[in-house]
């Protein structure tokens, strides 16, 4: 099993624009082959912050989510409401 972790940040005041690009592409990726778990938390305390929880089967699992066109168009969409970049991790499951 690989479990990637990611936070975002939202631009000033582009929390809830986010949030909805998020939702709108979130449920998507649940349908992908290989895709345990695809969840999106955002900050109790900071409204811009978004942390992305997923899981994958394999590394063909987590090919496929990154080359999938409703990625692409999701980061696309994203792009004009995030400050900086996001900060990614990949684990093991042990």
């Amino acid at each position: 099993m690989i479990v990637i972790t990611a936070m975002m940040r939202a631009k000033e005041g582009q929390g809830d624009e986010l949030a909805k690009v998020i939702k709108n592409f979130a449920p998507k990726f649940l349908k992908d082959p290989g895709c345990i778990d695809y969840r999106v938390h955002r900050r109790a305390d900071n409204t811009n912050v978004f942390f992305f929880y997923e899981k994958y089967e394999d590394d063909k699992a987590l090919t496929f989510h990154s080359s999938a066109p409703h990625f692409k168009d999701m980061f696309t969409a994203m792009k004009p409401f995030l400050e900086g970049k996001a900060e990614i991790a990949m684990y093991e499951e042990i």
